[in-house]
């Protein structure tokens, strides 16, 4: 059993700890990495006097390499979770116990937007529970159904390109390598379902874990096609089946989405917590929650508050087609993830950028500041100085600092004018 099926074959237990017993081999095998660790062997722990059992050197092995199983779940791509980049930072954010209020302060969205983002991801996980019930039963009753070939997590598209029966995979390396499963091919498949059969085929013959340059890459690739080695290195990193670095000077198998292989990247203090996680399925002690009590909540609160308040103009502007979108504001702080997280809701109030914003992506855009107002003392973030010993608003002065971000952006629309295919307005 490859490392893609082990993964998808295992219960949400076991994708939770991040690895599963194989009877077969009688280990603990990772579920991110394939290292395997042997049922009755005992393990040290490195830099340290203490002894682990297998399963709970899996444990921190998990852990230690790779971080916590959440970040990596989160790392894969939309087409594995089907959750978007909003909701997966918002899971982070549920994840460390922030607040509603805490998260609202962070994003620039409302509180209504939060409560309703974290109603739709208790209904995707009710959804997800009732459909694995409906499968299981429904694979119950059909034991001479077809098998597919599993896909890989780190795929870069997910659809039925990738739907390919045993047999039908079998027979796709038949007919494109007549010679033997170690080429060459007869051609590149114009067909994508068979080209996917193709490449993830050459895929098998690199290792998870190692890097190769791009010298050995070709190497390997030019057994299977001395002419177009080159097309199947660059489709194997465009479907996901390799990664590589942004010089060309490294590839590697993915582990992640990401096609990072954190195992070389881990913070002292992940492993520190697998350590405690592993002592804590044995009975011990469970580690103490890191989230902070009402008072440093409310400290942090205050401390946020007290912040300079920064008001002026800004600019969002599509690198693709140098197009862009000016606007004022009299909170500057925090506005680039505002406007990032209601584009991603597509719900932004300028119909042309939203519609960019699909069909470009977020990479394609940058935030710019363009001028700040110039105010005589510093404005806290939470407007108090525009506020009296009563608490009642200071309504001419919250309105001049409007008016003078207004003008600016006047100014700065005459100057850039930003109107018809230079701009969104």
């Amino acid at each position: 059993m490859n490392l893609d099926e082990r993964f998808w074959n295992a219960s949400s237990e076991e994708i939770k700890q991040g690895y599963v017993y194989d009877s077969h081999a009688e280990s603990y095998c990772c579920l991110l990495c394939g290292e395997q660790f042997e049922d009755g062997e005992i393990f040290k722990l490195p830099g340290t006097g203490r002894f682990f059992t297998a399963a709970k050197y899996a444990g921190y092995h998990v852990g230690s390499a790779h971080g916590s199983m959440l970040d990596y779940l989160l790392s894969l791509d939309k087409k594995a979770t089907g959750l978007t980049d909003v909701q997966k930072e918002l899971i982070r954010d549920f994840a460390e116990g922030l607040s509603d209020r805490e998260i609202v302060q962070r994003t620039g969205g409302s509180a209504s937007t939060i409560r309703n983002h974290r109603f739709v991801l208790k209904e995707k996980a009710k959804q997800a529970k009732l459909l694995l019930a409906v499968m299981e039963l429904m694979e119950n009753g059909t034991d001479h159904a077809p098998k597919f070939v599993p896909v890989h997590r780190t795929a870069t598209v997910m659809d039925e390109r990738f739907a390919i029966t045993e047999e039908e995979y079998e027979a796709v390396l038949r007919q494109y390598l007549p010679d033997g499963p170690e080429g060459p091919l007869v051609s590149i498949p114009a067909k994508e379902k068979r080209k996917v059969a193709v490449l993830r085929h050459i895929a098998s013959f690199f290792k998870l874990g190692e890097q190769y340059a791009e010298g050995e890459v070709n190497d390997r690739l030019r057994a299977f096609s001395d002419d177009h080695y080159v097309t199947l290195r660059r489709y194997l990193v465009e479907y996901g089946f390799l990664d590589r670095k942004g010089d060309g000077s490294a590839y590697w198998i993915p582990i992640n989405g990401n096609g990072r292989k954190d195992g070389s990247k881990v913070k002292e203090r992940e492993k520190e917590k697998a350590v405690e996680a592993a002592d804590a399925g044995n009975g011990e002690a469970a580690p103490k929650s890191n989230k902070p009590d009402k008072a440093a909540r409310k400290a942090m609160t205050a401390e946020y508050q007290e912040r300079v308040r920064t008001m002026g103009v800004y600019a969002i502007k599509n690198n693709v087609n140098g197009r862009m979108f000016i606007a004022s504001s009299t909170n500057m702080d925090g506005l680039w993830n505002k406007e990032q997280f209601i584009l991603d809701l597509g719900s932004h109030m300028n119909k042309k950028l939203q519609q960019e914003w699909k069909q470009f992506g977020r990479e394609a855009f940058s935030y710019l500041i363009l001028e700040t107002v110039k105010t005589e003392e510093d404005i806290r973030y939470d407007y108090r100085d525009v506020y009296d010993a009563e608490g009642n608003e200071l309504a001419n002065v919250a309105r001049d600092y409007k008016r003078k971000a207004e003008r600016l952006k006047e100014e700065w629309l005459e100057k850039l004018k930003p109107y018809g295919d230079q701009g969104y307005h």
